[in-house]
């Protein structure tokens, strides 16, 4: 007999362990620049002694037993509780926009310039900022965080374009790209858990484990072969929630390829 077992790297500050996951929720959406993550990790063999403080590096990764591990997460730890178990608060690399304001004023300006500008120095390798020429005549900022300056362009340009992290660390600034590859394809009466039809024409899909990310594509085969793409809105991804085991919940729009 054989099957799949979940595994669940997590590094803080220096260390890394495998095993100790007892509950996890990592939560990003296409409309939330900084993505979020929970952690109960096991501590009875005082693997994770020095706890977890305010700016530890925070990475994730998961998989299945005896396969190669997939990035899920990186940030950095927001605040730790340290007992008999460390219970771990993160915010992915975006929080940095949100932590670092600014004092300027742009002008006559291309606008995938000022982005790439108001994200330098926040560390991010690489960027995925879409060439936009569009011209801003002023785009003057007293004290305003990268989010909000962001956010202020996106409106003043009437662009749809979202702004965020991935898995890996990396910053994306565009619009929804919907001529991109499917990055997972899941089939109904194989491995979706559940297909729910939400209001607004919006789909959730629930899967085992995926490292999977919003903006992203993924193809879905009902019981009759017929395949259906959809752009990825929202995550959850989570472990020991509701006694469940590792789960991947997709907030879903279907594209109408053609």
């Amino acid at each position: 007999m054989t099957w799949n077992a979940p595994e669940i790297e997590v590094t803080i500050g220096d260390h890394t362990r495998i095993g100790t996951v007892r509950q996890m929720e990592i939560a990003a959406a296409r409309s939330q620049p900084v993505a979020s993550a929970y952690l109960d990790l096991s501590n009875v063999r005082f693997e994770w002694k020095d706890g977890a403080v305010d700016g530890d590096p925070l990475i994730v990764k998961w998989g299945w037993r005896g396969k190669e591990l997939a990035p899920l997460f990186d940030g950095t730890v927001l605040r730790g509780h340290l007992r008999e178990n460390l219970r771990v608060w993160g915010l992915c690399r975006g929080r940095s926009l949100a932590d670092t304001h600014i004092t300027r004023t742009y002008q006559d300006e291309e606008a995938s310039a000022i982005v790439e500008h108001l994200v330098d120095g926040c560390g991010f390798d690489p960027l995925d900022v879409l060439s936009c020429s569009t011209i801003l005549d002023k785009l003057p900022l007293y004290n305003s965080t990268i989010i909000e300056a962001i956010h202020y362009l996106n409106r003043r340009l009437d662009l749809n374009h979202a702004f965020w992290c991935d898995a890996i660390g990396s910053f994306h600034w565009g619009p929804p790209d919907l001529e991109q590859e499917s990055v997972a394809i899941f089939t109904h009466g194989e491995d979706v858990i559940d297909f729910q039809l939400l209001p607004g024409n919006r789909f959730l899909l629930t899967v085992m484990g995926s490292p999977i990310w919003h903006s992203q594509i993924v193809s879905v085969f009902d019981r009759d072969g017929n395949e259906s793409r959809y752009f990825v809105e929202q995550v959850r991804h989570t472990v020991g929630i509701n006694n469940e085991g590792a789960r991947s919940r997709l907030w879903l729009s279907e594209v109408c390829d053609g």
